[in-house]
């Protein structure tokens, strides 16, 4: 639920202005003090003072450092380019702009942040960062800023509004007296969220009842001498612990687990058992809820819940004790895994709604990873999983971490099976697409040497053919790809095999001077994949069509089939192929006589492009499309004329510019 933000106007001040002098600043302070939500106003407030981007990054549920600078790209809506760091990326990418990037909840990954945050800082000379943390990072140029509890007038405002207190006329002889709450605001040091969560108290209980339980703050959270942290902030906790039904407690305690949000399916499997039925579970997430101890979030895949940091290690400190960690742990893994094989069996034919769902889940997917990479009984598991995942890190723009992923299970578990064997595989198909065509090679090499009964023959034909559409060997491409179809039309492997043989073949014929095969090739795959409900490689062959259009200079099919592809493309928020799609538009409609909007629509594409870092030219074979197009619309409407629409276009409404793309009307 969505709160009003009290307060702060002198942090705001100071940190804005921190930030003016310094490009590097942390604001640190002890959990709950509101550190997130101080830099998240500062944001809100200096959004004119960055006019090439504001990006917020949350890193509380992040725990492998490698993956920080994926995690960043990602927020940022970067390509993944394959032979390439992401670091490297973002540096290069950011070194022009004037941006402010915040990484917030740093404490954790400490190392790792200030080392991509130096190598950005030296890289961008017009950036600034602003990072949270509940401590320094220690890189050069830091500025930090120790955030302080709420002043006593702020934190009395604060708690009176989430408790639904009316102010008195007098501030006195009541039990909502600001002389009161002024004095338990003080017993809570000020804390914010040990304030929200005592205002919660105050709808069933007054001021001087709470005010006497400050004397007993640490009973209930320390029992015989254990730790304590942040005493106030943990009373508070403590209130509300106590405030909760049992059912509640024990939920709290068990929603620990998740890495962040999660839905109510989610927390019906993981959460349930024993005294708390599967029934009960929505009750009590509802009660949790209403004591501020979750947070409801809308969801393009539905409702989703998360928990605050500090509420979430409170609750784990709960479930140690109740030592039901490996249980639940255990439930929170076979979840995902469970998960992960649904998705695989329902990617035909829901492949958009599944891509929204496992993106929303990749916080909770890489806790999964660590679990069952940690633990060698069950390193088998994580092996089984990065090889279910393949469509996440071939169809969905992941194949970075997909590749990160896939290499750590191989190297956890190095015995024989069919779990390995595709992880090898898809390993090498991960490679390949990154363009690292030696660590493509060696993974097939140790998969065949592993798969004596070649029970896996064919996607090892089918990588091999795609290295040799790398390498421009186009006719043993053929070879091998039509070998490899062969191999999985006889063994019924449609969806990560025969499907993606068919695009690539085309490709190989296309290159090869082969269109009229192509074209063939292209057809029966197409009809494939309308049987199988096949959407990410119809999106692939539909471009690989237009691309055969341009090839035969038959620009209204190429026009039909690139806005089909786009279509399709926007469904997987696979930007890539969107601007090759814009640019073959671009070379269509100005073949057809509309030099301007070609103009128009290459600068379209070059904004999106230069929106996720590649490079300007486009890439591989697609590359002469645009400059045809750009040669074409120059020589029609010459340069000034050109380079005016080009600006146009470059500067327009993403979501105009789209539907222009498509053929649709602008209003």
């Amino acid at each position: 639920m969505e709160t009003t933000f009290v307060g702060r106007h002198v942090e705001i001040a100071q940190v804005a202005r921190l930030m003016r002098e310094s490009r590097l600043v942390t604001l640190t302070g002890l959990g709950g003090v509101g550190k997130s939500r101080l830099a998240h106003r500062v944001v809100e407030e200096s959004v004119a003072e960055f006019p090439d981007g504001l990006w917020l990054v949350e890193l509380a549920c992040l725990t492998d450092p490698h993956l920080l600078p994926e995690t960043v790209a990602d927020v940022m809506g970067l390509a993944d380019q394959p032979a390439r760091r992401r670091a490297e990326v973002l540096a290069e990418w950011l070194g022009p702009r004037r941006s402010l990037l915040v990484l917030d909840t740093c404490e954790h990954l400490v190392e790792a942040v200030a080392s991509l945050v130096d190598t950005l800082l030296r890289a961008a000379p017009r950036l600034r960062v602003l990072v949270t943390g509940r401590q320094p990072l220690g890189a050069p140029g830091e500025h930090v800023y120790s955030v302080p509890p709420l002043p006593v007038e702020d934190a009395v405002v604060l708690l009176r509004e989430r408790a639904g207190l009316a102010a008195p006329p007098d501030g006195s002889g009541e039990e909502g007296g600001a002389a009161e709450l002024a004095e338990l605001c003080q017993g809570l040091d000020r804390i914010p969220l040990a304030i929200e969560l005592a205002a919660v108290q105050l709808r069933t209980l007054p001021p001087t009842v709470l005010l006497r339980r400050l004397n007993d703050r640490y009973h209930l959270l320390t029992g015989d001498g254990g730790p304590v942290r942040h005493g106030s902030l943990r009373a508070a906790m403590g209130w509300s612990h106590e405030l909760c039904t049992p059912a509640e407690r024990l939920l709290w305690a068990r929603l620990s687990v998740f890495a962040s949000g999660f839905d109510l399916e989610a927390a019906e499997y993981v959460c349930a058992g024993g005294p708390l039925p599967a029934g009960q579970v929505l009750e009590a997430l509802t009660g949790l809820a209403d004591k501020s101890l979750l947070q409801r979030e809308e969801h393009p895949t539905g409702v989703r819940l998360r928990m605050l940091d500090t509420v979430r290690e409170f609750g784990a400190e709960w479930l140690s004790r109740l030592g039901e960690d490996s249980a639940v742990r255990g439930r929170h893994r076979d979840h995902y895994l469970r998960l992960a094989r649904r998705c695989a069996t329902e990617w035909p034919g829901r492949q958009v709604e599944w891509y929204g769902r496992i993106r929303a889940e990749r916080r909770n997917l890489r806790k999964v990873f660590e679990l069952c990479l940690a633990d060698p009984q069950w390193s088998r598991a994580g092996l089984d999983l990065a090889g279910t995942l393949w469509f996440l890190w071939v169809c969905c723009g992941m194949s970075r971490e997909g590749r990160h992923h896939l290499e750590t299970a191989l190297r956890a578990d190095p015995g024989p099976g069919p779990e390995r064997l595709r992880a090898l595989w898809v390993c090498a198909w991960v490679a390949a697409l990154q363009g690292d065509l030696a660590a493509a090679r060696e993974r097939l090499d140790q998969c065949r040497a592993e798969d004596p009964e070649g029970s896996v023959t064919g996607h090892v034909l089918q990588v091999e053919g795609m290295l040799s559409l790398l390498r421009r060997d186009h006719a043993r491409a053929v070879e091998l790809l039509e070998e490899a179809m062969a191999w999985h039309m006889a063994k019924g492997g449609v969806l990560s095999g025969l499907l993606p043989c068919h695009a690539l073949a085309a490709l190989g014929l296309l290159a090869a001077g082969r269109p009229a095969e192509a074209v063939e090739t292209l057809s029966e795959g197409q009809a494939l994949c309308e049987v199988h409900g096949e959407e990410w490689s119809r999106a692939q062959m539909e471009y690989v069509f237009a691309w055969a259009g341009h090839v035969e200079g038959e620009a209204s099919g190429a026009l039909r089939h690139a806005r089909s592809a786009l279509a399709s493309a926007l469904g997987f928020e696979d930007l890539s192929l969107s601007a090759a799609c814009v640019e073959m538009i671009a070379w269509a409609v100005t073949e057809e006589g509309d030099a301007g909007g070609g103009a128009w629509l290459l600068g379209v594409a070059q904004a999106v492009r230069d929106s996720l870092g590649l490079p300007r030219s486009g890439s591989g074979i697609f590359a002469p499309v645009r400059e045809q197009t750009l040669t074409q619309a120059v020589k029609v409407l010459g340069g000034a004329g050109f380079d005016t629409l080009f600006a146009e276009g470059q500067g327009s409404d993403l979501g105009i510019a789209v539907k222009y793309a498509l053929g649709e009307k602008i209003s």
